[in-house]
């Protein structure tokens, strides 16, 4: 027999050390005897490294006691068994024990921290010495420092030894990092792969960030590729939005490729179910991808966020801005471009919470030169279309400028022109695609315009070009009653003529109409600011000194 007392489960003595917590483990020692009591004494090879209560005792036949052992130093060990994971002696312990024949038993175990001395001398031949003991440290602070120092197998080790009701995969340092986002931010790929094999949680946030979010931000598309793999849910952080502030284009498309998944990739599949990521969602800040993208001047990532279907007229953000609106801030042609190319009809004439166009927000801030001319196309057109100047029309159509923009007051160029009686004007801008029955948000058409104001020959080129003579407004009142209602019997004739209301019907409904004095023109003159007008130098403002300032006035 080499030994009388048998330490249980094995030599190693498991110090658990966690943040804010006593570092502290447990060991079992077992008399090996069956008919004699033991004497024992556990001491650690450097005194004031750990204490051992108790110490000393008597063991009575094949009974055990299990002693706590406590880390007293005040540093962190670096590993499971130091440094490396290599064995240390000062981590050491040394096991005495001596049978006692002599010594009275009534319990179990007795005489706790109370053995004598003299029996464990040396001296003595029958006392027995196992110095294989070993304190192994695991623990939430000792993972974190070996996934600090990249050390991987020894954090495999720790893990390997850690009770799984501690979930040491998902544990944190003292500055509240999970030990899955100290790994993203070292970029260590091969660390993450461990602790998700371990069982960490792939969406737990620390300090405010997914772990996904942590990968989109320093662009690491493996990283992000392993959580997604382990149940990450793109949907459930922001990590879209920080690949497109940041322009890491390789993780913005594998996030747009993944489905948003509900449940962790271990569960079952009757309970998995998936959505894709909804790519003008806005982020923590209010904000869409596309906008941050803007923003920042990522000219490649807005182009592949509106490949993906992204909408360059969304408003977001506290100030209910576009990215147009980023990119005029900015003074961004290139980005303001790629937006207007790929945005619906309007996109410029889009406005801020504070009524602000692009154009108007360039101004601004103070940016000249070719993105005012080139954003200020919306601005001349509307302008130029409103004073029948065809060949400003073509040039700002030409340059870029949508037909369908729209004014403050959601008119088009279509609708400015009819009001007008710019009938040369409203063929061109039909010609170029204009939609007849666009209609603002009171309903009026580019017809309901026409017929207001008396533009027979406006009103005929409408109907011939497919605008519904039928559509009626907000109020529900059609075309037809408003001319009657405005006095203009030339277009009521040429209305009924395409299939209006008859002149019985027209009359019964033209009368209220007229007691309530509801002219369109005036409600357009009475509103302060109807123009949308903007001041520019040399005193000039609205819409007719847009196309001034862009260079296209005649």
């Amino acid at each position: 027999m080499d030994r009388l007392v048998i330490p249980e489960p094995s030599s190693e003595v498991m110090i658990r050390v966690e943040p804010g917590r006593q570092a502290r483990g447990e060991l079992t020692l077992r008399n090996a005897m069956h008919t004699m009591p033991v004497a024992f004494r556990l001491q650690p090879a450097v005194r004031g490294r750990f204490a051992v209560r108790p110490h000393t005792g008597i063991l009575a036949p094949l009974a055990a006691v299990t002693v706590e052992v406590v880390y007293l130093a005040s540093a962190a060990p670096e590993g499971p068994s130091g440094s490396g994971g290599g064995s240390r002696g000062e981590d050491a312990f040394l096991l005495h024990s001596v049978v006692a024949p002599g010594a009275a038993v009534k319990e179990p175990v007795t005489a706790l921290d109370s053995v004598n001395p003299e029996w464990f001398s040396a001296r003595r031949k029958q006392v027995f010495v196992d110095s294989s003991i070993r304190a192994t440290f695991v623990g939430a602070s000792v993972a974190a420092r070996l996934v600090a120092a990249g050390a991987v197998e020894a954090l495999r080790e720790v893990l390997d030894r850690s009770e799984p009701e501690w979930r040491s995969a998902d544990a944190a340092d003292e500055s509240g990092h999970t030990l899955l986002d100290l790994a993203v931010g070292l970029r260590r790929a091969d660390i993450v792969q461990v602790l998700l094999e371990y069982g960490a949680d792939a969406d737990k946030p620390s300090r405010g960030r997914t772990p996904l979010e942590t990968a989109a931000a320093s662009g690491e598309c493996l990283i992000a590729e392993l959580l997604l793999a382990n149940g990450a849910n793109p949907a459930g952080s922001d990590a879209l939005h920080v690949a497109a502030a940041a322009g890491h284009n390789d993780v913005l498309k594998l996030l747009l490729a993944k489905p948003a998944c509900a449940s962790p990739a271990s569960s079952s599949s009757a309970s998995f179910s998936c959505s894709f990521t909804s790519i003008d969602a806005a982020g923590r800040d209010g904000k869409t991808p596309l906008r941050l993208a803007a923003e920042a001047g990522r000219r490649d990532t807005v182009k592949a966020l509106l490949a993906a279907g992204a909408r360059a007229e969304a408003r977001c953000g506290t100030d209910e801005a576009t990215a147009l609106h980023a990119a005029a801030r900015r003074g961004d042609e290139a980005v303001a471009r790629l937006l207007l190319s790929h945005g619906v009809a309007g996109t410029a004439a889009v406005r801020d919470v504070a009524g602000k166009t692009a154009f108007e927000v360039a101004a601004e801030e103070g940016h000249g030169g070719r993105i005012m001319d080139f954003l200020g196309l919306g601005e001349a057109i509307l302008a130029a279309a409103r004073k029948g100047e065809v060949r400003s029309v073509r040039r700002a159509a030409d340059g870029g400028a949508s037909v369908e923009g729209r004014d403050a007051h959601g008119w088009t160029p279509l609708m400015r022109a009819a009001f007008k009686g710019r009938t040369d004007t409203v063929r061109d801008l039909i010609d170029r695609g204009a939609d007849v029955d666009a209609a603002d948000a009171e309903g009026y058409t580019a017809l309901h315009c026409a017929a207001e104001a008396g533009r027979a020959d406006v009103a005929d080129l409408l109907l011939k070009n497919g605008a519904n003579a039928k559509t009626t407004t907000a109020k529900g009142r059609t075309a037809t009653e408003i001319a009657a209602a405005a006095g203009k019997s030339k277009v009521v004739r040429l209305l009924e003529k395409s299939g209006g209301m008859g002149r019985k019907d027209v009359s019964e409904k033209a009368a209220p109409a007229v007691a309530k004095g509801g002219s369109m023109d005036r409600r357009r003159r009475g509103r302060k600011g109807s123009s949308g007008a903007i001041r520019f130098g040399g005193g000039k403002e609205g819409f007719e000194a847009a196309a001034v300032t862009v260079g296209w006035s005649h």
